[in-house]
């Protein structure tokens, strides 16, 4: 449409570690200089153990829930502090899967992850869901060390 400009967006896979805390601030950073808004990104993973109800799982599922919303109220107030416009997605999904998916959705023109999340088991050099992110997605990537 004429005379509508389609705001910038910039997504970050974010699950509350230091990491990621440095893929944040770098996002904030291209956000102040090219008036982007910052998507907070988080994803719960789908897992229910075997052998454990499914109440117990809704059960966990809602711990999940609390600590996502905690996290992500967090990231969102170093972004408002920091004078740049942000929201965030939390979905319940693979990591890599929700990220993408979020920037396809949201027509994002970058993802920023970071090279580890907060499990601290590395790959030979980059964390699980960022390399299968910077493998499938079809946006840039930038990956914060």
């Amino acid at each position: 449409m004429l005379g509508v400009l389609e705001m910038k967006k910039i997504i970050v896979g974010y699950d509350g570690s230091e990491f990621a805390d440095k893929a944040m601030d770098k996002a904030i950073e291209f956000a102040k200089k090219e008036d982007m808004e910052v998507i907070v990104v988080y994803a719960i993973d789908n897992f229910c153990p075997v052998g454990v109800t499914e109440l117990d799982c809704n059960i966990v599922r809602e711990i999940q829930m609390k600590e996502a919303k905690n996290i992500i109220d967090r990231a969102l107030k170093k972004i408002k502090d920091a004078g740049v416009r942000g929201r965030d997605v939390t979905k319940v999904g693979r990591p890599a899967d929700v990220i993408i998916e979020s920037a396809d959705k949201e027509n994002a023109e970058m993802i920023v992850v970071a090279s580890h999340g907060k499990h601290g088991i590395k790959k030979v050099v980059l964390g699980s869901v960022t390399a299968r992110v910077v493998e499938y997605s079809p946006i840039p990537v930038l990956v914060i060390k």
